[in-house]
């Protein structure tokens, strides 16, 4: 997985509980002298590594602590120097969904060795279905969370639930729903 990851993992727990507390999680991982870079490819385990270890140096369970990575994700690549590539994905929720295919190619142009996941958009009756293909395995938390925070990124209402797993079909499937504020016209007392 690209050094981007595991930075911000790191920027996570730094944030959140402080350098020390990061040092504690690399000790755990047996990773001390991890230095990471943004565009380095590193071993898939080094970040399962790192989010086990983070896991259990915060008291955390692993899909709560990608939930939580999940929403950092979004603020953190902004904050990274990707806000113009984020920015070039579309103006609202929905089109930056249907857009992240060709988002994660141009990333990919950048890190070649990036294996990124894949998101099919569907509409449906009751709002969207987003279909999740990954090469890596359990990181539907961390799509949770990363909705979460792209619908507060663009200031937008939306209840999210994960409705098909990996396991049960093959891949990750999640349930979107746009949350409408209900507008009551002038209510007289009828009474």
């Amino acid at each position: 997985m690209y050094g981007l990851v595991n930075k911000a993992v790191e920027d996570l727990v730094i944030s959140s509980a402080g350098l020390e507390t990061w040092q504690r999680v690399k000790a755990h991982a047996a990773l001390e002298n991890l230095q990471l870079l943004d565009t380095t490819n590193y071993e898939d385990e080094i970040t399962y590594s790192l989010v086990h270890s983070a896991s259990a140096i915060l008291d955390m369970p692993v899909d709560v602590l990608l939930h939580a990575f999940g929403r950092h994700w979004v603020l953190y690549t902004g904050e990274a120097g990707w806000a113009k590539l984020f920015s070039a994905g579309g103006d609202d929720f929905v089109s930056f969904l249907e857009n992240l295919d060709e988002m994660h190619a141009r990333v990919n142009m950048a890190m070649p060795d990036g294996r990124m996941p894949g998101f099919s958009l569907t509409e449906n009756n009751t709002g969207f279905m987003l279909d999740y293909h990954s090469s890596r395995q359990g990181f539907a938390p961390m799509v949770l969370g990363v909705l979460e925070g792209l619908a507060e990124q663009f200031e937008e209402d939306w209840t999210f639930e994960h409705v098909d797993t990996r396991e049960q079909h093959g891949l990750d499937t999640f349930q979107l729903i746009r949350e409408t504020p209900v507008v009551v016209g002038n209510l007289r007392n009828a009474s």
